[in-house]
């Protein structure tokens, strides 16, 4: 590309992009097709990496994950050949985003430490923060020990705070906040919540769906159900493709098969459905991440139609599934389900086992008061005689 003037175009177009995909993401569309346009019509510029990589994502967002992870690749190629540094950082983090959708998200999260750096030598701020933000954010949702994951959000912060910057902190706060709690933090402890109330949407949805997460895991149906009213009431539309959008999906449709079971309405068991959906959409694209979720969905849908022999299957399937991929968070939680399953049906001492179970993996993951409330609840349930307690 030499044409100054279009050159000019693609920096101010580049310089929109996240501003769109965080305030306008209706926009983004627009913004990434003309960046791709100018740059097949008028040659690559330093910043047409930008371009094809949210092209990347925009398509892996319309359900063609393997295809916008080419794109993805190809921004990554031409960052090399014709990339400035200056966007270095936002290509690597952007395209980290849908790249953990085909590749195990253990080893996926930490390209954006790579995305951090860049971004920071290059004094690209909001990119620097949105990529510390993003690992410290995915480091949780990908079964990393939480106290690593403590410190991974607490260095986050330092930077946000250091740089005033609300919207990121809006951001993160939900998954750091409930990741204290798991942990057994004081109150005090706490960060507080920055809000736009509405002004950002997706801020607002992401504060609700932790309210929804967080009453699920600690077994507190009422709050969670009305939570999840507002949740589902949320119309969010994003071009965005994240993956902390996976675990709304499979989260929320665990709390939307506890209440169709309690309720047995069918406006919840559809919302499952539609999480189920999303979820098996990308265990088809890789199974390392999305297998155990899919299965430990199904379990829980077998469990609402009681079929019995099913849901046993699928329970020690999405257990030994979460094991083999390295998700112990989600190992411990599909032990504890299945446990109520069990309980339900009437089989304590096999119930048993699986809290006891449940109990050690959550202790393990550093969850220490969700590992006691297991705990408690199965005193209270089965009795101390029946955990050996004098």
């Amino acid at each position: 590309m030499e044409d100054p003037s279009k050159i000019m175009a693609m920096k101010f177009l580049a310089r929109l992009e996240l501003l769109v995909l965080l305030i306008r993401p209706s926009l983004l569309p627009i913004v990434t097709i003309k960046m791709v346009q100018l740059s097949i019509k008028h040659g690559m510029s330093p910043m047409s990496p930008v371009g094809f990589t949210y092209y990347g994502m925009l398509l892996a967002r319309l359900g063609n994950i393997r295809e916008g992870c080419r794109y993805v690749r190809i921004g990554r190629k031409l960052l090399d050949r014709v990339g400035s540094n200056e966007v270095a950082g936002e290509v690597i983090t952007i395209g980290t985003q849908v790249m953990c959708f085909v590749e195990p998200v253990q080893s996926a999260n930490e390209f954006f430490l790579r995305g951090h750096a860049a971004a920071m030598l290059a004094g690209d701020m909001s990119n620097a923060m949105a990529s510390s933000m993003t690992y410290a954010v995915g480091s949780y949702w990908a079964g990393t020990k939480l106290q690593i994951v403590r410190e991974n959000f607490a260095k986050s912060r330092i930077l946000m705070e250091k740089q005033n910057h609300l919207m990121w902190l809006a951001h993160q706060t939900p998954v750091e906040r409930s990741m204290l709690i798991l942990i057994g933090a004081d109150e005090t402890d706490l960060p507080g919540q920055p809000s736009f109330g509405e002004a950002i949407p997706y801020a607002s949805m992401l504060i609700c769906f932790q309210k929804v997460y967080m009453s699920f895991m600690f077994r507190k149906y009422e709050h969670m159900k009305a939570s999840a009213e507002i949740y589902f009431g949320y119309n969010v539309n994003s071009w965005s493709l994240v993956y902390t959008q996976t675990a709304q999906a499979f989260h929320g449709g665990l709390a939307a098969y506890w209440v169709f079971r309690k309720t047995n309405d069918a406006k919840w068991a559809e919302r499952a459905s539609r999480a189920k959906f999303a979820i098996k959409k990308w265990a088809d694209c890789n199974e390392w991440n999305f297998q155990n979720k899919l299965l430990l969905l199904e379990a829980e849908e077998a469990f609402c139609y009681n079929d019995i022999d099913s849901a046993k299957s699928l329970y020690e399937k999405a257990i030994s599934s979460a094991r083999e991929h390295r998700f112990i968070n989600e190992e411990a939680l599909a032990y504890e389900l299945a446990g109520y399953f069990f309980m339900e049906f009437g089989q304590k001492d096999v119930s048993l086992n699986f809290f006891l179970q449940a109990h050690e993996k959550y202790h393990e993951w550093g969850a220490i008061a969700k590992a006691n409330a297991v705990y408690e609840f199965t005193m209270t349930s089965m009795g101390a005689s029946a955990l050996g307690v004098q």
